[in-house]
């Protein structure tokens, strides 16, 4: 349901934006409001889970993403949306958060564990695939409430199984196990300030008092949260692993990666539907494009990690991914499907020869003791990605358009020439193909670093 979720509404929010008449900067919140409580609750979901009962907190997962997925379905207007999108981000936490921990409380100690830890990956790997073109079917055959009214059925088969399949778990309270309630809400309260921040900045400019107000709100909430975590004994983020300067840096790149990524998922669909025309069923079958890429190079870069080491495929896959980037900024209203699918196909093939390798090198260095806790940090670091790619990239895409034509700021993409759209689409993509060269050259030259200190492990720890 989380896959499925993830790709479909962005599939659908330019549909969403015109029914309800909105700006962007409004409409991106449907998908916001649900990134930041995933992300700010994440990696708490397991430690509630050893409080509570894993067991329970994954049904009641299950019971909240159904409820809320009715209710967003029948939403009557945006605020409703948005609002409804929050409880639904509350049911996808625990399912998340928790699933993989219900596998192995279920197989640890059967032979079948191996495949049921196969079956679920796989099920991700095909819904993933799968989902831009069931959005795109899903939104032309109805509209784009049956994005969300799909997860009905799913929902109550889900529920039924896991209430008749699964055994009561055996995990009872520990007087050990703390929930940060104070750090959750900080980190929730600096999140949504950046993001209001980032929504009010293409609307009323960066430079206006609100928009500044937010971000130096969002700056001071940041410090002392980092201070909070420093100092108690459960914290959200074990900050220590930072000093680490190697694992900050593949951590750092997962977050500019994954805001790539995400800006890509969130701009695409607005440039082919409002420049190119395309119908809503034609943009989801591109966008599997990528998808499909990824999964068919990845097993290869597995292999050869395995044969070279993560060192020498990690700047391939940035190199790809920058370059899909600068091939993405030349489109144009004269863009063809196959130019659209060769773009796509290298950056598919950049996410898959950059993500195993990047993450196979942070498992390597990470301390023996913490690795489930730098495993948290990697998925920690995905999630953050996507929502500031959300942010960043419709924050960026709406002001280059404006820039390029004297309208109103509030004015919606729908009711823009497309000069400002195309001028928008180039700019921002340069702009992602930058920041990906930066991460190249900083992996580089930290893999020098590290490479050199092989025999001084001490000296990549400051």
């Amino acid at each position: 349901m989380f896959t499925l979720d993830s790709s479909t509404v962005n599939i659908a929010l330019p549909t969403i934006t015109k029914a309800f008449d909105t700006h962007l900067a409004v409409s991106q919140w449907v998908i916001i409001s649900y990134l930041i409580v995933v992300t700010t609750v994440i990696f708490s979901a397991a430690r509630l889970g050893n409080m509570l009962g894993r067991r329970k907190l994954f049904q009641t997962g299950l019971i909240l993403c159904t409820i809320s997925s009715l209710l967003c379905g029948l939403a009557p207007g945006i605020i409703w949306l948005i609002g409804f999108r929050v409880l639904q981000g509350c049911g996808a936490v625990l399912i998340v958060g928790l699933g993989m921990a219900i596998i192995t409380d279920l197989f640890a100690h059967s032979p079948q564990y191996g495949l049921a830890l196969n079956l679920a990956v796989m099920t991700l790997s095909v819904t993933s695939v799968l989902s831009p073109a069931i959005g795109g079917l899903l939104v032309t055959l109805g509209d784009w409430r049956a994005i969300f009214l799909i997860h009905l059925p799913i929902g109550i088969i889900a529920i039924l199984l896991f209430a008749w399949c699964v055994p009561p778990s055996q995990n009872s309270r520990s007087p050990q196990e703390n929930f940060d309630t104070l750090g959750t809400i900080l980190l929730a309260l600096v999140m949504l300030n950046f993001a209001l921040a980032m929504s009010e900045g293409p609307k009323q400019g960066f430079n206006s008092a609100i928009a500044l107000i937010l971000l130096i709100t969002t700056i001071i909430g940041l410090i002392v949260f980092v201070l909070l975590q420093s100092r108690i004994r459960q914290p959200i983020i074990d900050l220590s692993l930072f000093r680490n300067h190697i694992l900050s840096i593949k951590l750092l790149t997962m977050v500019v990666v994954y805001i790539v990524m995400a800006s890509r998922l969130l701009i695409y669909p607005f440039f082919l539907e409002l420049v190119l025309q395309y119908p809503t069923d034609q943009v989801g079958m591109l966008m599997i494009t990528l998808p499909i890429s990824n999964a068919i190079i990845t097993p290869i870069s597995r292999r050869l990690v395995d044969k070279f080491g993560s060192g020498r495929l990690i700047p391939i896959g940035l190199i790809l991914l920058a370059f899909g980037c600068m091939l993405a900024s030349t489109f144009n209203t004269q863009l063809t499907p196959l130019g659209y699918v060769l773009t796509d196909i290298v950056m598919g093939a950049g996410i898959a020869m950059w993500r195993s390798p990047n993450n196979v090198a942070t498992m390597r260095i990470s301390p023996q003791n913490k690795i489930g806790v730098v495993s948290g940090l990697l998925n920690e670091s995905s999630l953050l990605g996507q929502t500031l790619g959300i942010l960043f990239g419709s924050a960026l895409f709406i002001t280059l358009a404006l820039s390029n034509i004297n309208l109103p700021r509030t004015t919606p993409l729908a009711s823009m020439p497309l000069p400002p759209l195309v001028f928008a689409m180039h700019r921002t993509f340069l702009i992602l193909a930058i920041f990906l060269g930066i991460m190249l050259v900083v992996n580089l030259l930290f893999q020098t670093t590290h490479n050199s200190s092989n025999k001084n492990p001490e000296a990549l720890i400051s």
